[in-house]
């Protein structure tokens, strides 16, 4: 039987819902924008961006429906369809998320050996499956996969001094400390909330360094 543990404070179920689905949102449009950009130069480096970011979307849809749903905010479900509801939603939301950073890694990085890209996504399975908490092993495994995205902008920010490089760096910055607030929201519910809003602020930033560029 699958248990149904929604994270977060209960004052602030609903809202929450809200919240993923505005974060789908900003990632459809840094996808659409990375998108344009990687047509307008066919570089190959925007195109992982495009698809990284369109799982993202997926990803956080799917959490903000999963929600909806088992919060009642549509309707009630029955306790052993909510179950099934969790599981799906949550599956989805967490390989479509893990997915798109391990993608991430793998472009920021540049990393062509098939074996590591390989051994990257195979070992995203049992890190989840053989963890006591989903939660504790999705939001470590991001914070950590988002760290060393964070430290390959900050070493292209210092080799080409841009201000586009400085923004793209300080949205992944954003990105792993939202994923560590998500991570110690465990023992401090206060930390949701703010979680939230440094997420938000960090794919707020990549829209507007990639709008930046494309102007450019």
């Amino acid at each position: 039987m699958v248990n149904v543990y929604i994270h977060g404070p209960h004052w602030f179920f609903g809202m929450d819902a809200i919240l993923e689905a505005g974060a789908a949102l900003i990632a459809l449009c840094v996808t659409f924008a990375s998108l344009k950009i990687y047509l307008m130069t066919g570089e190959k480096k925007y195109g992982y961006f495009t698809s990284s970011f369109g799982l993202l979307t997926l990803s956080f849809l799917s959490r903000a429906i999963t929600d909806a749903l088992l919060e009642d905010v549509f309707f009630k479900l029955p306790s052993e369809i909510a179950a099934k509801v969790f599981f799906t939603g949550y599956v989805a939301h967490i390989m479509l998320a893990l997915t798109a950073y391990t993608l991430l890694l793998i472009i920021t990085h540049k990393i062509t050996d098939k074996r590591i890209i390989a051994l990257l996504f195979l070992i995203m399975v049992p890190s989840l499956l053989l963890s006591g908490s989903y939660f504790l092993s999705f939001y470590g495994l991001s914070a950590i996969f988002l760290a060393f995205i964070a430290l390959a902008y900050y070493h292209n920010y210092k080799k080409v001094s841009k201000a586009t490089a400085c923004l793209v760096f300080i949205s992944f910055t954003l990105l792993t400390i939202a994923q560590t607030l998500f991570l110690l929201e465990a023992a401090y519910q206060t930390l949701f909330v703010p979680a939230h809003i440094t997420q938000a602020a960090g794919y707020l930033v990549i829209l507007f360094a990639l709008i930046k560029a494309m102007l450019k």
